[in-house]
């Protein structure tokens, strides 16, 4: 290898030992290895706005941009509130609910924007029954997972293919989506069955809270 290769393995490998041992400063290892890479000329300006991928860059803005108006209007406390107020909720309800809307959501707005809503819904919720919100936010994570497959909108991933070899939104709906829902379905199944326990006392505190309205 000539002294440019080495050098950008060299700042590879400590960008990415950088992130996974000092994450807090990951944006700072990522700038400064560029800028390392600009500055020994590496790589040129031209090549790094090329592969720099500015299509997905820019619809994570957008997407975080919605999102922030969204929860300033005050939707997903809205969506919550709905969620609550589902007739006769049990665990495998709401299980099956968090299931298949983060799945939806990620296929819509995007993987990223999606888990942090729905992760924000769960624990409000855990927290108004008074459970132990883990559970259910790993089903939360892994339907999100598996909805963000299914369409190109799903994943900064999939655009980037999608871009790269001209699959179109249809290629992912047509192909991605059987796939993605079998997916999800056999998972929550899976699911239901680990988290039994934890379900089980969900269902209790449920029962808690509406006894104490019936009181009211």
């Amino acid at each position: 290898m000539n002294a440019h290769q080495s050098l950008s393995i060299g700042i590879f490998s400590a960008s990415i030992l950088g992130t996974l041992f000092f994450w807090d400063f990951r944006l700072s290892f990522a700038f400064i290895g560029t800028s390392i890479l600009l500055m020994t000329k590496t790589i040129d300006l031209e090549h790094v706005i090329e592969f720099s991928s500015l299509e997905v860059i820019l619809f994570l803005v957008g997407m975080m941009v919605i999102i922030g108006l969204l929860k300033d209007s005050g939707v997903f406390a809205w969506i919550v509130s709905l969620m609550l107020r589902i007739p006769k909720l049990t665990g495998k309800k709401f299980v099956l609910l968090i299931g298949f809307l983060s799945a939806l959501l990620a296929c819509t707005i995007d993987e990223v924007t999606s888990i942090i809503f729905m992760v924000v819904a769960v624990l409000e919720i855990c927290d108004y029954f008074e459970v132990n919100p883990v559970p259910f936010v790993i089903i939360s994570v892994l339907a999100t997972n598996i909805g963000s497959a299914a369409t190109v909108l799903g994943n900064p991933i999939g655009i980037l293919i999608a871009s790269k070899s001209g699959l179109t939104f249809e290629d992912f709906i047509t192909k991605a989506f059987p796939l993605a829902l079998l997916c999800l379905a056999v998972t929550i199944f899976i699911l239901l069955f680990w988290y039994r326990k934890s379900i089980k006392f969900l269902d209790a505190q449920m029962g808690k809270r509406d006894r104490f309205k019936c009181f009211g």
